[in-house]
C-alpha cells in the first residue's frame, strides 16, 4: 500500500495535536511537510518530529510534488483560500471545522472540490465519536419514540484571549474577536451541535431566528459573547442553540428528547 504524504499548515494547539497524530499514531502516512507563519514554531515542531519539509509560505508548500495530501489547521477565515490553492496544485485536503467563515465561500470550495476531482473532507468531530454514533442508532431503533425537540448549550467562563506580544499583533492573534475573521460563537462552538438536528430529523430547518450581544467581556470584541439561536423544523420540531462565555456551570450538552423518553450523549445518560 502506498504512503500517503501530508503536508499540514496551522501548528496552534489543535494543529500540534494533529501533527504529532499523523506523525506517530496514523498508518499509512507520513507528515512529510508543516507550515506556518510562525518561523520559530515550524522549526520547533519540526525537531519535535522530525518533519523533513519546513515552510511560512502555504503556497510554496503546496508546489511540494512529492505531497499528496493537505491538512488543514489554520483559522476558518483562511480556508477557502487554501483549500483552493491545494486543490488547484493537486493535493486531496482534510480541513477542520468550522468549513469557512462565509455561505459563499463554502460554496466556492464545494465547486472547487467538483471541478478538480479531488478528496475534500470537512472534520466534524461528533460525526466519528463512538458515543454519538451510539446515539443515532438508539434514537433510529425508536428506544425514544418519535424525537419532538433538542436543546443544545455550550457554556464556557474566559475571554478567549491570547496574550499579544506587540498592538500590531491583536487581529491576528485574536482572530476570533473580529467580524472580519470570525463567526464568533456560532463558528467556533455552535457548528458542532447544531449539527444535530439535521443529523437526527435528516432534513434542514426551515426558520432561523436568534440573537446575541456582547454582555460582559466588553474589551473591543465585535463577536458576541452569548448568544441564543432556534432552529424551527418541518411540522414545528425545534432545536435550540444557547451560549454564554462568562459562565461555565451548566457545560455542554444535547438534550434529544422523544415521546419515549431522552438522551444525553455528552454526559452519556438517557432516560
Amino acid at each position: 500500500m502506498k504512503t500517503v504524504k501530508i503536508g499540514s499548515v496551522g501548528l496552534g494547539r489543535l494543529g500540534h495535536e494533529h501533527a504529532k497524530n499523523l506523525a506517530t499514531q496514523v498508518p499509512g502516512c507520513e507528515l512529510a511537510a508543516i507550515c506556518d507563519v510562525d518561523a520559530g514554531r515550524v522549526k520547533e515542531v519540526a525537531e519535535e518530529l522530525g518533519v523533513q519539509y519546513t515552510y511560512t509560505d502555504f503556497e510554496e508548500m503546496c508546489r511540494n510534488p512529492e505531497l499528496d495530501a493537505i491538512v488543514i489547521v489554520s483559522p476558518s477565515f483562511l480556508h477557502c483560500q487554501q483549500i483552493e490553492i491545494a486543490m488547484n496544485n493537486g493535493k486531496h485536503v482534510f480541513c477542520e471545522k468550522s468549513m469557512a467563515r462565509t455561505l459563499p465561500d463554502t460554496l466556492t470550495m464545494y465547486q472547487t472540490h467538483k471541478r478538480t476531482g479531488h478528496v475534500f473532507f470537512v472534520d466534524q468531530q461528533r460525526l466519528f465519536d463512538p458515543v454519538y454514533l451510539k446515539a443515532i442508532e438508539m434514537i433510529r431503533s425508536g428506544m425514544f419514540g418519535e424525537i419532538q425537540g433538542i436543546k443544545t448549550f455550550w457554556n464556557r467562563n474566559g475571554d478567549w484571549r491570547r496574550p499579544v506580544p506587540s498592538p500590531e499583533l491583536e487581529r491576528k492573534i485574536n482572530w476570533r474577536h473580529y467580524k472580519e475573521y470570525s463567526g464568533g460563537l456560532m463558528t467556533e462552538l455552535g457548528c458542532h451541535q447544531i449539527q444535530m438536528g439535521t443529523w437526527i430529523w435528516r432534513e434542514l430547518p426551515e426558520r432561523i431566528y436568534g440573537q446575541g450581544g456582547i454582555t460582559y467581556w466588553k474589551d473591543g470584541r465585535e463577536v458576541e459573547d452569548n448568544v441564543g439561536v432556534m432552529y424551527t423544523y418541518k411540522n414545528g420540531k425545534r432545536m435550540s442553540f444557547d451560549s454564554i462565555i462568562s459562565n461555565q456551570f451548566y457545560g455542554l450538552e444535547e438534550q434529544i428528547m422523544g415521546n419515549l423518553g431522552t438522551i444525553e450523549p455528552e454526559v452519556g445518560k438517557y432516560y
